[in-house]
C-alpha cells in the first residue's frame, strides 16, 4: 500500500473518488438490515490462549468477561457461526442462587451497602475513573502547580464541538523540564487514551500518569531523568463526545457523529480506531454499514477527532519510512506512539491490516513483548488476530514510521476500581516507564537486558551515616518478556556485564564499578545482582547509584537510578518491618489490609501475589480488594518494604468460599454404531445443572441436549464423545472420551 496516496483534505473535498479497498456491500441499503437484535451469549474457553483468540475474534462484541467465558452480544446467524466451528457457546442467562445462603448473605450486605454510596467524584459508581470533565479540570491543576514542566494544547475539536453542539477540544498534555530544554527538540514519547469511549482505564491511565510523573520528579531518579531527557505528549481522552456518552453507563465505542446510522440514535458515530488515513477501508474488519459498532466513516479520515490526531502526531514525529509497506524506518529513528484502549490483556504493533511481518519486526517484537511483561500480557502483532485497517497505530508507523503500540488493559470495558487501581495501573506505570526511557531508540535500546527490582537495602530512601551496611540487590533479566502465546518469544542472551556509576550531587561521576553475578559468574540470561556497598569513607550529600547491564551480544539496557544520601548526623539504627494482614473474605471476594504490618517510621510500601500455588498476579497498595469468584484454595503473599529497602514477608494459604464448578460425567453402551449415553451421573456442588451439551465426534459441534442421548456413528472406530454441563451459576465443565463402537 502506498501510504500517501492523497491527502485527508482531498478525500473530503472529492468523496467520489475511489480508493483501493476490500470489498464491502453498499451501507445505505444496509442499515436497517444490519439493525437486526443482537442478543448476549456465553463464550467459554477452557484455557488462557483460549481467552485471548476469543477476545481478540470478539473484540467489539464482547459484554463482559468472566473467569471462564466471555459475554458476547451478537446476531443469530453469528452465534450459529461461532457454534459450528467448534465454539463452547449458549445463549447467556444471568446467575441465580439456589438455595445457597452464603452467597445470598453476601449479595444482601452488598445490596444494602454500597461502596460508592457517598461517592462525590468520579463516573458514577466508579470513583477510581475521573469523567471528562475532572480530567480536564485535573489537567489545569497540574498547569498551574508544575507551569515549568506542564504545556495543554488543544489540538482540534470534537465532532459536537465543530458542529456548534456542545463538545469538546481535544487536549494534549506536554510534559518535559521547560528551563532545561528550552529550544530543544528531544525524543518524543506521544500516548494517548479512550479512543474508544467506553474503555474506562484508558481515559484514567493517561492523567494518573501524567500525575505520577510531575508529583515524583524530585525523589525518583529516573522520572527526573524522564523528565529532563524526554517529551512526553498525552492526549487525555481522544474521543470527548463518546466518553460523555460512556459516563452515562453506555457501552459507547465510537463518536458521536449523527451523519450515521441516523435512524438508530444508539449506534450513531464512526469508529475512529478504522477512520485513520493509513490502509483504511483495506480489511473486512473494518466497516462500511453505518450502524455498525467499527464503521470507517466515508472516506478516511472523515472525523474531525481523527484529523486533530493525525496532524498533531506528524507535528511531532519526523517521517522515517519510505513509501512502501516493504520499507523499514531507520534502527536509530526516535520516538514512540501509545494507544491506550480496554481490554483483553495484551500488547500489539503494526501491521494490523497485513499478516505479514513489517519490515521492523524484530525491534517492535522485543520492545512489546519488554512492555508487556509488566503485566505478565500477551504480545504479539496486531494482524494476527485483529487484521483491521485504518487503525491509530497503524497510521503513526505506516505514515511515519515511529514504533507504535496498543495497550488492551485489564479484562473489561467498566473495570472494577479494585483492579485498576491495585493491579492493572501500578504494573502498567512500570511498563510506561520503561517506554519512555527507550523512546531515543525503540527498536535498538529494548535489546538490552532489563533491570527488575533495584534495591540499596539499608538505606532505600532514608539518609544514612557512611559506613551503614548496604546491599546493592536487583535482578537482571534478558528474557523478561510478556506472555508467550501466538509467537515465539524473542531471542535472549546471556548476560555479559553490570556496571553501576555513582555521582555526588555537584561533583558529577565520583565511582564506576562493574559489579559481580550473585553467584560469581554471568552465564545466562537471568541473573542476581547482592553487592555489599562500602561507603565508609564517603562524604555527606546525595550520590545517583546508576545501573546499567549488556548482553553477550555487546547490546545495552536501560539505566535505572536510585538516590543514596550520606549523613554524619543521620540514625543508624533500622528496625525491620514485620509484614502482616487481615483477610475479610466473603463470598466471591476478599479485602485484605495490612495495616497491621509495623515498622519504626513511617512509609511502608505493600505488594501482594494473589492466586493459585503456581499463577499469582501482582497487586499493590495497603488495602487491596481481590475478586475470586470461585471457590478454593488460593496462596496470598504480602511483602511489606520500609523506608530502607528492607522487606518483610508474610504467606497465607486460604480456604476461600465462592462458586463451585459442575462434574461433567456420563456411562455409554453401544450396539453396533448406536451408542446410548447417559450422564445422570453429572452433578453440581452448590446448585443445579441447567444446560447440558453433546459433542459427538472430534469436528462436530457442542449441541444442546438431555440427560440421556441416543448416537449412531457414521464408520466404527475411535470416536470422541464431549459432555459439557452448565450449572445455574454460569460455571462449566467438559468430560470427554475415546469410543469404540463396532
Amino acid at each position: 500500500m502506498i501510504k500517501k496516496m492523497i491527502t485527508t483534505s482531498m478525500l473530503l473535498a472529492f468523496s467520489s473518488i475511489t480508493l483501493p479497498s476490500y470489498s464491502h456491500s453498499s451501507s445505505g441499503d444496509n442499515i436497517v438490515a444490519y439493525q437486526q437484535k443482537n442478543s448476549d451469549y456465553s463464550l467459554y474457553f477452557g484455557s488462557e490462549e483460549q481467552r485471548i483468540e476469543y477476545a481478540r475474534q470478539y473484540h467489539g462484541q464482547i459484554v463482559k468477561t468472566l473467569h471462564n467465558a466471555l459475554i458476547v452480544s451478537l446476531s443469530e446467524k453469528a452465534f450459529l457461526s461461532a457454534r459450528a466451528s467448534g465454539a463452547v457457546i449458549v445463549e447467556h442467562t444471568p446467575p441465580k442462587a439456589i438455595n445457597n445462603k452464603s452467597m445470598n448473605k453476601a449479595l444482601a450486605r452488598s445490596s444494602q451497602a454500597s461502596p460508592f454510596a457517598t461517592q462525590v467524584s468520579g463516573i458514577p459508581n466508579f470513583p477510581c475513573y475521573p469523567t471528562l470533565e475532572e480530567t480536564y479540570e485535573l489537567a489545569e491543576q497540574l498547569s498551574e502547580k508544575y507551569p515549568n514542566f506542564v504545556e495543554l494544547k488543544h489540538i482540534g475539536q470534537s465532532w459536537k464541538k465543530e458542529q456548534g453542539l456542545g463538545g469538546q477540544d481535544l487536549t494534549v498534555l506536554v510534559i518535559k523540564n521547560k528551563k532545561r530544554n528550552k529550544n530543544k527538540k528531544l525524543p518524543t514519547m506521544y500516548m494517548q487514551g479512550a479512543l474508544h469511549a467506553r474503555e474506562y482505564t484508558a481515559g484514567a491511565t493517561t492523567i494518573k500518569f501524567a500525575q505520577h510523573l510531575l508529583e515524583n520528579r524530585r525523589t525518583n531518579p529516573d522520572i527526573k531523568w524522564i523528565l529532563n531527557q524526554r517529551e512526553i505528549h498525552i492526549l487525555l481522552i481522544a474521543n470527548p463526545d463518546g466518553r460523555k456518552y460512556a459516563e452515562l453507563g453506555k457501552r459507547w465505542r465510537k463518536n458521536t457523529n449523527t451523519d450515521y446510522c441516523a435512524t438508530n440514535e444508539e449506534k450513531i458515530g464512526a469508529d475512529l480506531n478504522r477512520n485513520f488515513e493509513f490502509s483504511w477501508n483495506s480489511t473486512p474488519s473494518s466497516s462500511d454499514e453505518q450502524c455498525s459498532d467499527t464503521y470507517q466513516g466515508p472516506v478516511a479520515a472523515s472525523e474531525p477527532e481523527t484529523q486533530a490526531i493525525q496532524n498533531y502526531v506528524s507535528s511531532i514525529f519526523e517521517d522515517n519510512r519510505g513509501e512502501l509497506d516493504t520499507d523499514a524506518a531507520p534502527l536509530d529513528t526516535a520516538g514512540l506512539f501509545i494507544d491506550i484502549h480496554s481490554y483483553g490483556g495484551m500488547i500489539m504493533w503494526p501491521w494490523s491490516h497485513l499478516r505479514t511481518t513489517p519490515p521492523n519486526s524484530a525491534g517492535l517484537s522485543m520492545l512489546g513483548h519488554r512492555l508487556a511483561a509488566y503485566n505478565s500480557y500477551a504480545a504479539y502483532q496486531a494482524g494476527n488476530r485483529f487484521h483491521v485497517g485504518g487503525s491509530a497505530d497503524g497510521y503513526a508507523y505506516g505514515q511515519l514510521g515511529v514504533a507504535s503500540f496498543t495497550y488492551e488493559l485489564g479484562k473489561e470495558f467498566f473495570e472494577h476500581c479494585g483492579n485498576f487501581e491495585g493491579e492493572i495501573f501500578p504494573n502498567t506505570l512500570k511498563s510506561l516507564i520503561y517506554a519512555a526511557k527507550v523512546a531515543k531508540a525503540p527498536y535498538k535500546i529494548s535489546g538490552g537486558p532489563q533491570i527488575i527490582d533495584y534495591k540499596l537495602e539499608g538505606a532505600g530512601d532514608v539518609a544514612v551515616p557512611p559506613g551503614t551496611p548496604i546491599k546493592l540487590t536487583a535482578g537482571i533479566h534478558d528474557d523478561f518478556f510478556g506472555y508467550q502465546t501466538f509467537t515465539p518469544l524473542p531471542p535472549s542472551q546471556a548476560i555479559k556485564k553490570v556496571k553501576l556509576t555513582i555521582k555526588k550531587q555537584g561533583e558529577g561521576v565520583v565511582q564506576r564499578i562493574k559489579l559481580p553475578a550473585a553467584d560469581g559468574i554471568y552465564d545466562s540470561s537471568r541473573e542476581q545482582l547482592s553487592y555489599a556497598l562500602d561507603t565508609s569513607d564517603w562524604d555527606d550529600g546525595r550520590y545517583t547509584l546508576i545501573l546499567k547491564a549488556q548482553d553477550v551480544t555487546g547490546q545495552w539496557g536501560v539505566k535505572y537510578a536510585k538516590y543514596l544520601t550520606i549523613d554524619d548526623d543521620a540514625s543508624a539504627q533500622n528496625q525491620a518491618p514485620v509484614a502482616d494482614f487481615i483477610p475479610t473474605c466473603t463470598y466471591g471476594t476478599c479485602h485484605f489490609d495490612a495495616s497491621k504490618s509495623t515498622d519504626d517510621k513511617p512509609g511502608l510500601k505493600y505488594r501482594w501475589f494473589i492466586g493459585s500455588e503456581t499463577n499469582r498476579r501482582e497487586y499493590s497498595g495497603e488495602k487491596i480488594e481481590y475478586v475470586h469468584e470461585l471457590a478454593g484454595t488460593y496462596y496470598v503473599t504480602l511483602v511489606a518494604e520500609d523506608a530502607n529497602d528492607i522487606s518483610a514477608v508474610k504467606h497465607a494459604v486460604l480456604d476461600l468460599d465462592g462458586k463451585y464448578l459442575p462434574i461433567a460425567n456420563y456411562t455409554y453402551q453401544c450396539s453396533g454404531l448406536t451408542c446410548e449415553f447417559d450422564s445422570s451421573s453429572s452433578t453440581d456442588p452448590d446448585g443445579q445443572i441447567t444446560q447440558r451439551l453433546w459433542r459427538f465426534g472430534i469436528d462436530g459441534q457442542y449441541l444442546p441436549g438431555n440427560v440421556k442421548e441416543t448416537f449412531t456413528f457414521p464408520a466404527a472406530g475411535e470416536q470422541y464423545v464431549s459432555l459439557v454441563v452448565i450449572d445455574n451459576d454460569g460455571q462449566y465443565h467438559e468430560f470427554y472420551q475415546a469410543i469404540n463402537p463396532n
